[in-house]
């Protein structure tokens, strides 16, 4: 189950995904934090001072599995009569921007062994 739903992503962090696209990239975006984060918060649950944290974190993930999906770095969006434009031939690899992602949020659970 993923850890955001869409009235989250629509009003609170205020997403611009159509909800099928977040349905399918919130549950990928759940597995990402579950895996940099040892599946602590699956197995322990998540403490009410963090469930918006990671929340965001799902959404922000979602945001930029899409954005790698489309392949390459969105560089603007406009919500009135959706626009949105994205430049190819980015520096940063896929994972490199799920992981600056996931810090921006969850920087004190992430597990600090990259691989390399």
């Amino acid at each position: 189950m993923a850890y955001a739903d869409y009235k989250f992503y629509r009003g609170t962090y205020r997403g611009t995904l159509s909800e099928a696209d977040f349905t399918r990239l919130s549950e990928r975006a759940s597995d990402y934090i579950d895996s940099r984060t040892d599946y602590i918060l699956k197995r322990a649950g998540i403490p009410d001072e963090m469930s918006e944290r990671v929340q965001k974190a799902c959404c922000a993930l979602a945001d930029t599995i899409r954005g790698n999906e489309r392949g390459g770095v969105k560089t603007s969006e406009k919500v009135g009569n959706y626009s949105v434009s994205y430049t190819a031939g980015t520096q940063r690899t896929d994972s490199q921007k799920l992981d600056d992602t996931i810090q921006l949020y969850l920087a004190d659970l992430v597990k600090t062994v990259k691989w390399i």
